[in-house]
Parts: structure tokens; sequence; C-alpha cells
């Protein structure tokens, strides 16, 4: 391979161009121009700062689901930089950004639930996202606090609480790993026939997690989970943040 081809791998082109070739192209509905412009209008690089214009250009490549665009945008609503604050719409466009990879977005959409900024406060669709940004430290910082947002709904022994309280134990959030506690408090959610819970079991006796793998017990709970949710397509989670999770939530 050439090196010139190797070199187009990591370098965007759209930094290298000129205010006037990105505006061009913007103005021609390129989303990745419309992002790139809109960077350099906000922090007033190479071009006169303007957040009503970075806004313009954000809210171009928005509309076509530029997730760059969506995160920025969304940003600059929450500040009410360059216009009016929507603390609503800024959820929305952090929805698609993340729908689109950007882990930013992720972590501004777990706080904002777990918040109820702009959104309903939902502590599992917090965690949801909080653990798919989980590379970024502030992300990690807000799950530190998850255990207490679960505690109290466990020892009502409210099966969603059960679930993610053990959740939070085996990851460590805010307290040391513990298998064992986390375990017992998934599996009493299990018995209720909460289906994340069974799923978990599943994983648990799969993997050895705080007890011994057992195949033959990771079959029974694998067939409860589809007797539980009546043969119904599987919605996976993994119990650590290192997988992640790939399942999708309505609104």
């Amino acid at each position: 391979m050439k090196l010139s081809s190797v070199l187009g791998q990591y370098i965007n082109k759209y930094k290298m161009m000129k205010p006037k070739e990105l505006t061009e192209l913007a103005d021609g509905g390129d989303a990745e121009a419309c992002y790139e412009l809109g960077k350099r209008l906000y922090a007033g690089k190479g071009v006169k700062k303007s957040y009503e214009q970075a806004r313009e250009r954000f809210e171009a490549g928005a509309a076509k689901d530029h997730a760059g665009c969506c995160y920025e945008l969304g940003e600059m609503l929450i500040a009410g930089l360059g216009g009016e604050s929507d603390d609503e719409r800024a959820a929305g466009l952090f929805r698609k950004a993340a729908d689109g990879g950007d882990v930013h977005a992720m972590f501004e959409l777990g706080a904002m639930y777990a918040q109820g900024r702009g959104v309903k406060k939902n502590y599992v669709k917090a965690m949801r996202y909080l653990r798919l940004a989980n590379v970024l430290p502030e992300a990690n910082a807000m799950l530190d606090d998850a255990v207490n947002w679960w505690r109290p709904a466990a020892e009502a022994r409210i099966p969603e609480g059960e679930y993610w309280y053990g959740v939070c134990l085996i990851n460590g959030y805010g307290v040391t790993p513990d298998y064992t506690v986390g375990y017992n408090w998934i599996y009493q959610a299990a018995l209720s026939d909460h289906p994340k819970a069974i799923d978990a079991m599943v994983q648990i006796y799969e993997g050895g997690i705080g007890v011994p793998a057992d195949k033959d017990k990771a079959a029974y709970w694998r067939d409860r989970y589809v007797k539980v949710v009546g043969g119904k397509a599987k919605e996976t989670q993994s119990l650590f943040d290192t997988v992640g999770e790939t399942e999708k939530e309505g609104e």
C-alpha cells in the first residue's frame, strides 16, 4: 500500500480545508463540513467567533443525523448558546448521537436520565447509557453513585432494584466488587422471574461469576428465560462493562 493511501486513512481532509472551502461544502449539504465549520465558528478558530452561526451549522448537520453535529448542538441547547436553551430537544439529539456511536453523547444522556433533566428520571436508562460511556472518567464517577440509587429498592425486595443492585456490586460501582453478594441479589430477582436477572444467571453459571461454573444450571436458567419472555427475541446485556450492552429501548 502506498504511503499516501495510508496517510489518507488518518488525516481528516475537512480539517485541512480553508474556511471558504468548508463553507461551500456546508452550503451544499455536506454534513461533515457543517460539523467542522461549526466547531471553528464556536471556537473562533480561523474565523470570527459566532455561537449563532455555529449553531446554524450544527443544525444543518444534525438534520442529516450527523452524530457530531447532534452532540454539539445538544450541548449548545443545554447551555443556551447561540439561541434559547431546550433540555428536552437536547436529550433527543444526544440520543441520536449516542445511536451514532458518540460516547460523549452517551454520557450526557445517561446524566440527564439520572437527574431527570429534559427527560423523565429513569435510573435504568441512566445505567444503560453511563455503562456504554464507561471509557469516560465522568461516566464512571456518576456510576459510583448508582449503588445508592438501587439499594433502597433492593432492600424493599423490588426485583428491578435487586437486579441492578447486584449489578452494581458485581461491577464495583462505588463499592469494592463483591461477586457473592451481587450474585445473591440477582438470584432473588431471578426467582421473581425478572428477565434480565434470569439472563444474568445464565452468564453467572456459564462464566463462574461468584459461583462455580455449571453448564446444567446455566441451561436451566436459559430455559426459564424462554418461558418467562414467551419465546420473544432475547435482548442480551452483559453484567460487565468490558462487553457493554446491546439492548435497545423505545422512549
